[in-house]
């Protein structure tokens, strides 16, 4: 019995052995290299960028996803900064310039043909590019806020048939825009590329350190993200409604920043992270020793770095209260942030510069975590100071063991007292770092080791002393 319809004339055509697919797009326009990555550049209409080269046809665009590496991402798409844009589109109407919008796709030559028309100069072709339907995705690398906008406003303005709604259409119109095309496979090459091109609005520090793979300390915290007990499914980089759009059950316990950091410090960059590329120095210097000592390659010597901290990270995650409760599934995140101190982003980097400190010292690691769970960590562990009559104060609770550095004791009405975190300010968990090394060494013999000046200096919180002057004696001096 014949069928109720009959296939598509196209259809029967692309499933035949020799036929190609049917034609989306054709362009006019150069091919050039950026090193050894082909791109395509021609100018597109903007009606036709507006109705065409949108995120409901030709393009795409994800939040970035670190445990998906089938396809590139973004940062979220921020709606303040569409409108920012549609306005700055329609009160510059007589000259609505957008910039060059980017976007890549797999150059898989069964989709997409480019054939060379002339060499016009050297390494730059003049061509005809041919898109067939089936091609792979064509994603948005760096615009999409920009194409979001224009797309928003063709849709206010595309019937308007007078005032300055008509006049900003005959504009559009007459206008169009440059489209770059690269021609690039790889998801995390794009995804990089647009950390290093995005221009419009500064990136998020968190996104930043899971998108980048080039940089060697952001894919040491992106390993730990992935790997760690404590950290999986409970690291943002992106808002927090985002994370919840993919995972409604999704709770933020650390910014991803914040893990690449303490990543970095237990790899032996310490505190010694004051900018980026102070840390990136610092990690690579690790990195180059560890090649030496062990005639290994770069990359095998940072996966070898890695698997420790992970390692590390892990044995913490048993002993320390709250961090013990939370990888068991006993304690929930927001539970953990309100009862104790180290659920904050100070806190993290207190205990990542102990371990740190621990293995410049070379002692028992598992003795340092059991003494760093000794301490109180808990926000409500207090002590009371008596009232004093000189300085007129009354009776009042402090912190146990961090006030005044990871803690500040308030009294709040109708809660009592309460330990809340400054911040993760260099002036609140450095000192604390330094309280707890010497904690450590005077209450266990040994683990005298790490409050040595050779431990202090080894994490950065101290400078080394190096070969220099001679300090001068009394006799030096008046022989002077």
């Amino acid at each position: 019995m014949a069928p109720d319809t009959l296939p598509d004339t196209e259809e029967l055509r692309a499933a035949l052995p020799d036929e190609k697919p049917p034609i989306r797009l054709q362009r006019i326009g150069f091919r050039s290299k950026a090193g050894v990555m082909e791109k395509l550049t021609w100018s597109e209409p903007m009606t036709s960028l507006a109705e065409e080269w949108n995120f409901d046809n030709l393009l795409n665009r994800e939040d970035y996803d670190l445990d998906n590496n089938t396809q590139p991402g973004q940062r979220g798409l921020y709606l303040d900064q569409v409108a920012k844009i549609a306005d700055g589109i329609r009160r510059g109407a007589p000259r609505p310039f957008l910039g060059t919008l980017v976007v890549g796709t797999d150059p898989d030559p069964k989709f997409l043909e480019v054939e060379t028309i002339k060499e016009i100069a050297s390494g730059v072709e003049l061509v005809k590019i041919i898109v067939r339907h089936g091609a792979p995705t064509i994603w948005c690398v760096d615009g999409q806020h920009r194409v979001k906008a224009l797309d928003d406003v063709w849709k206010l303005v595309k019937h308007a048939e007078e005032g300055d709604a008509l006049t900003v259409r005959e504009h559009l119109e007459a206008s169009a825009t440059e489209m770059t095309l690269l021609l690039e496979a790889d998801p995390d090459t794009l995804s990089t590329l647009f950390v290093k091109m995005a221009s419009t609005k500064p990136i998020d520090d968190s996104l930043m350190a899971v998108m980048d793979k080039e940089n060697a300390t952001n894919r040491l915290g992106q390993y730990v993200i992935r790997n760690a007990r404590l950290c999986r499914g409970r690291i943002a980089y992106l808002p927090d409604r985002r994370h919840k759009e993919r995972d409604a059950a999704f709770t933020r316990l650390y910014k991803a920043a914040a893990v690449r950091s303490a990543a970095s410090a237990i790899a032996g960059v310490g505190v010694r992270d004051r900018t980026p590329k102070a840390r990136q120095a610092h990690l690579q210097e690790a990195i180059r020793k560890r090649t030496v000592d062990s005639a290994i390659t770069a990359d095998e010597a940072l996966a070898e770095i890695g698997q420790e901290v992970v390692q590390l990270v892990d044995l913490a995650s048993e002993r320390l209260p709250g961090w013990r409760e939370l990888t068991k599934g006993t304690l929930t995140v927001p539970e953990f942030r309100k009862a104790y101190l180290h659920s904050a982003a100070a806190g993290l980097h207190v205990i990542a510069n102990t371990i740190a400190a621990a293995r410049v010292a070379d002692v028992d690691i598992l003795k340092v975590l059991d003494g760093l769970a000794a301490i109180p960590w808990r926000r409500d562990a207090f002590r009371f100071l008596p009232a004093d009559k000189e300085t007129n104060t009354d009776e009042r609770a402090v912190h146990a063991f961090f006030e005044g550095t990871l803690a500040t004791t308030t009294w709040v009405d109708g809660t009592g007292w309460r330990a809340g975190a400054p911040g993760a300010t260099r002036a609140n968990y450095e000192p604390a770092i330094a309280k707890v090394l010497k904690h450590l060494a005077t209450e266990y013999p040994d683990l005298a080791a790490i409050g040595s000046p050779e431990a202090f200096a080894g994490i950065g919180l101290i400078a080394r002393r190096g070969v220099g002057r001679p300090r001068k004696t009394p006799e030096t001096t008046s022989a002077s």
